[in-house]
């Protein structure tokens, strides 16, 4: 046999992976080589020679998984994935790039979206929250504002899943969120008050409790949103609060004592001379009898009352002491969310605007900030900082000196004691 008959070259076909060939060859001293051919590298034809066949079939191999792929670097590595797994763990690595890795993906993925055993949509797990707040004894006002706040986010969301919400879903809810006048962001207080509000629902989704089926997510979705801090929040706020003049407030109680047979005399009476805040007021409606004593002069807060926790004494004003006098039934009476509503929208008044009064109008006339934080319930700081100094002396004289007319049909000025008993004040037609 000539030599030209052992160079018979096998053409290797473009673009195709079984173009790789494995040709067997006797050389020049009698030997057999296996030569494998058929792939280019740089335009160039390239081939190997091996002397065992199976090396042979190995390379080859590896060869056409490499043009299969289009170039991509191969390995052969046990594993036991099918081949569906397996190009669906490519199909993962190509849309993930050099960006994340998968194990960070499927990690963030299972965070946020798996599923729990048993699945349940936000408003139907709303319900069953506020149902454990309300026989937990929290109280009318708060479990209103709580639902208020999670409702808001069901519609904004429109009602996933409580598993399928991400800190994106909770952090783009509380970026829409806007002030009373519609436009204008909405503060970073009510962004914290929101945020909490949210995250203690889910916090409670999180919790295991077999009566309720849960867990409904595994991880709190609110934990990842920022929170302001404390001095994030001061700078966002008024300088000052907003208080009442004493010349409005003169106003609001002669209305006050005209409207509905001053049905709400002694509601607004303890927020504007007593300073106690309207929740406090909800709860100490039942105890007045027990806890307001006019004998003494003392208004006892207890702790379970306090909205701090922290039992505090208030002094009775003898202004306050004369409108108690002839203010009629409860602190709180029927049908009381509508008339109060009425009263602040015809008097303008902000949230806590009356406590506000208090305190401001308190600390301008005794000029005590130590006395005005115990009786107000609030740090000495807190004082100092809102309410020093927004009022002269003689205005906050004024404001304890409002006290009901002779005939009941209005509020007037009294005519104050001699100057050495500032607060004291004797009722005169």
């Amino acid at each position: 046999m000539g030599r030209n008959s052992n160079r018979t070259r096998t053409v290797a076909l473009k673009g195709s992976s079984s173009s790789i060939t494995i040709v067997s060859k006797v050389d020049g001293q009698g030997y057999v080589f296996y030569r494998v051919q058929g792939w280019q590298e740089d335009g160039k034809w390239q081939r190997k020679r091996f002397k065992d066949e199976g090396e042979a079939q190995r390379f080859a191999a590896l060869k056409r998984i490499e043009m299969e792929n289009q170039g991509r670097e191969q390995r052969m590595v046990l594993s036991p994935l099918t081949d569906a797994q397996h190009d669906e763990a490519l199909r993962a690595f190509d849309l993930l790039g050099g960006t994340y890795k998968l194990t960070d993906a499927v990690t963030y993925f299972l965070k946020h979206h798996r599923p729990p055993e048993f699945k349940i949509r936000i408003h139907d797990a709303l319900a069953l929250y506020l149902d454990d707040k309300e026989r937990d004894g929290i109280r009318d006002r708060s479990v209103k504002s709580i639902k208020s706040v999670v409702s808001q986010f069901v519609t904004a969301t429109d009602n996933p899943f409580t598993h399928e919400v991400t800190p994106q879903s909770v952090d783009s809810y509380l970026r829409g969120l806007r002030a009373k006048d519609g436009s204008n962001k909405a503060t970073k207080k009510t962004w914290n008050n929101y945020r909490n509000d949210l995250s203690a629902f889910f916090d409670w989704c999180s919790v295991a409790d077999a009566t309720s089926n849960r867990p409904f997510l595994f991880t709190n979705p609110v934990a990842e949103v920022r929170k302001f801090s404390a001095r994030q929040v001061r700078e966002g706020q008024s300088a000052k609060p907003v208080t009442t003049s004493v010349d409005d407030t003169l106003r609001l109680f002669t209305d006050l004592t005209e409207s509905s047979g001053g049905i709400l005399l002694r509601y607004y009476a303890y927020l504007y001379f007593a300073g106690i805040r309207p929740e406090e007021l909800q709860r100490l409606s039942d105890r007045e009898d027990e806890l307001v004593n006019l004998r003494t002069g003392i208004i006892t807060i207890p702790a379970n009352i306090s909205k701090t926790a922290h039992e505090r004494q208030i002094l009775i004003s003898k202004n306050l002491a004369a409108w108690l006098a002839i203010a009629p039934g409860s602190i709180i009476p029927p049908n009381f969310d509508r008339l109060a509503k009425l009263v602040r929208k015809r008097f303008s008044l902000t949230h806590d605007e009356a406590r506000h009064s208090f305190i401001s109008y308190h600390v301008a006339l005794h000029r005590s900030v130590g006395d005005a934080a115990l009786q107000a319930g609030n740090s000495e700081s807190i004082v100092k900082r809102h309410y020093l100094n927004t009022h002269t002396q003689e205005e906050g004289r004024d404001l304890f000196r409002i006290v009901p007319a002779d005939d009941r049909a209005g509020a007037v000025l009294a005519e104050a004691l001699p100057a050495e008993t500032p607060g004291l004040f004797r009722i005169v037609g």
